[in-house]
This record gives structure tokens, C-alpha cells and sequence, in this order.
């Protein structure tokens, strides 16, 4: 039969490794579950270490670089990518180059991506020149 450490002992150690959390909540938590570890006999590794240890896991995500976007965000980064956007564009003509290259994409589904591009810093959305015939602003769309 193992022996056991006395108690004060525990505590103690306890204590020691829960001293640098400053919330004290959080503290009293901490000390419980390790005191808790401490009297159970534990070998100092969490059940969750030692499913760990038991088989390692594989990451089922692919790089950054290797992984390509899809969708219309994904194939306007394309386009960005590719240095389509250093002069300004439209919308009309983001959607014409982009069913050039094989993506048929609704002039309505591209509003929301370029949005999102604008608000990640992306792309620059300002508002073009408009003669007097046009009754609706139209937006054009560049590197920053």
C-alpha cells in the first residue's frame, strides 16, 4: 500500500501552486481542484494530459498557405491577390472578371464579400462619379 503524504503537507503544496492567481474566485477553485489532485494520489498529470500522453492527436487542419479560399470572398482575395484591384472597379466589373475565370456568382452575392474585404482593410470602397442621369450612387472598389 502507497503511503500518503500528511495533509498539512498537501495543503501546502496547494497553496504554493495556486499563490500567483490573483482573482481570488478563482484562486479558491484552483486550490480545491488541485488539493482534490493532491489527496487522490495523482501523479501530477490531469486526466486530460494523460489522455493526451495515451494517443496523440493528429491536427486535421491544413496549412494557411496550402489551404484555398472558396466562395465569393475567396475569389475575390483571388482577384486582390492577382492585383486586379489597383485601379478602382465596380461591381459590375468585379463580377465580369470573376465569370471570365470561371465563377458565375450573382451580382447580389457579392455585395456582402466586398463589404466584409472593405471592413478588413482589404479593399477601399469609395463612391464614384456620378452624372446627373444616374439616380442611384454606385461604389467603386480598390487597393487601399
Amino acid at each position: 500500500m502507497k503511503k500518503s503524504k500528511p495533509y498539512a503537507e498537501l495543503v501546502t503544496q496547494a497553496e504554493e501552486a495556486t499563490k500567483a492567481i490573483k482573482d481570488p474566485e478563482l484562486r479558491r477553485v484552483a486550490f480545491e481542484r488541485v488539493l482534490d489532485d493532491l489527496l487522490s494520489g495523482s501523479t501530477g498529470t490531469t486526466q486530460t494530459e494523460a489522455r493526451a500522453a495515451k494517443s496523440p492527436r493528429r491536427s486535421t487542419r491544413a496549412p494557411a498557405k496550402a489551404k484555398k479560399s472558396r466562395g465569393p470572398k475567396g475569389y475575390i482575395r483571388g482577384l486582390f491577390d492577382d492585383g486586379f484591384f489597383k485601379k478602382p472597379k465596380t461591381i459590375a466589373q468585379v463580377k465580369a472578371e470573376l465569370a471570365n475565370r470561371g465563377h458565375h456568382i450573382a451580382l447580389t452575392s457579392l455585395s456582402g464579400p466586398l463589404q466584409s474585404l472593405c471592413q478588413d482593410r482589404v479593399l477601399r470602397r469609395h463612391k464614384a462619379k456620378s452624372d446627373d442621369k444616374a439616380k442611384k450612387a454606385s461604389y467603386n472598389y480598390s487597393e487601399w
